[in-house]
């Protein structure tokens, strides 16, 4: 009976020590791991190239949209990025969400470029404004931007007809030959 009771005393610390042994190289194992990830961490912080951020206004301007932009703007700040670049594809959109982009645009620590592209895009309405507002303003080739004409809309109706005036009224970059 002692040498059964001898037999799994010794299965049950053989087992206790796999399973420290165990442990102890996956403690060893997460270590390395956290260990080869800090330096690409702060090489990211401390790199000496600088740092661009591009944010991208695509779409109808909007609370969402100005909220996202003034979101990248903060988090530009906080990395002290180098500088922000707006992409900018928009027919427009409210003007109270314009005003709130073009305040954090002013006021942005990070200078900020404006750029409407892709060819064929458009800064138009809101988005000239947004665009006049950047520290610098681009445009890729075919691409065009307008000023605004205030049209009052009540309830989903135009009490007014669009003239062509209106129409005429923007400014195209011409296509690369």
């Amino acid at each position: 009976m002692s040498d059964c009771f001898d037999k799994m005393k010794r299965s049950f610390y053989s087992k206790r020590s796999e399973l420290v042994a165990t442990s102890f190289f996956l403690c060893v194992l997460c270590a390395g791991a956290i260990f080869l990830l800090m330096p690409s961490v702060a090489a990211d912080e401390q790199s000496s190239s600088p740092l661009v951020l591009e944010l991208r206004l695509e779409g109808v301007v909007d609370p969402i949209l100005a909220t996202y932009i003034d979101e990248g703007l903060a988090n530009a700040a906080n990395r002290h990025a180098a500088l922000v670049l707006i992409s900018m594809d928009t027919p427009g959109g409210l003007s109270t969400s314009m005003q709130d982009m073009i305040q954090h645009i002013l006021a942005s620590p990070v200078p900020v470029a404006v750029y409407v592209s892709p060819t064929g895009g458009r800064g138009a309405s809101a988005g000239f404004y947004i665009l006049l507002s950047a520290d610098i303003a681009a445009m890729a080739p075919g691409t065009h931007t307008g000023s605004a004409t205030p049209v009052m809309a009540i309830g989903g109706f135009l009490p007014m007809q669009i003239d062509d005036a209106f129409r005429r009224r923007s400014i195209t970059m011409p296509r690369r030959s």
